[in-house]
């Protein structure tokens, strides 16, 4: 649970607490300023694939499940 009483699950089977969110976030904000200073250069995730949307709803599930015990 983040601060605040949120959860998160990310599309490809992650999950974050508030102990691991901000290098996550830290590390998306590096990389876009990276890649902001590359011109022509694009880069990414591979394309969301019908497993990582499998993963994804099974997080999601969980989530909802730890939230319905509490």
């Amino acid at each position: 649970m983040l601060q605040g009483g949120g959860y998160r699950a990310a599309p490809r089977r992650q999950s974050f607490d508030f102990a691991s969110i901000g290098n996550t976030l830290a590390t998306r904000a590096i990389m876009e300023d990276l890649r902001a200073g590359m011109d022509g250069v694009r880069g990414g995730p591979a394309p969301f694939s019908k497993a990582d949307r499998s993963n994804f709803l099974q997080a999601l599930d969980q989530v909802l499940v730890g939230m319905e015990r509490r």
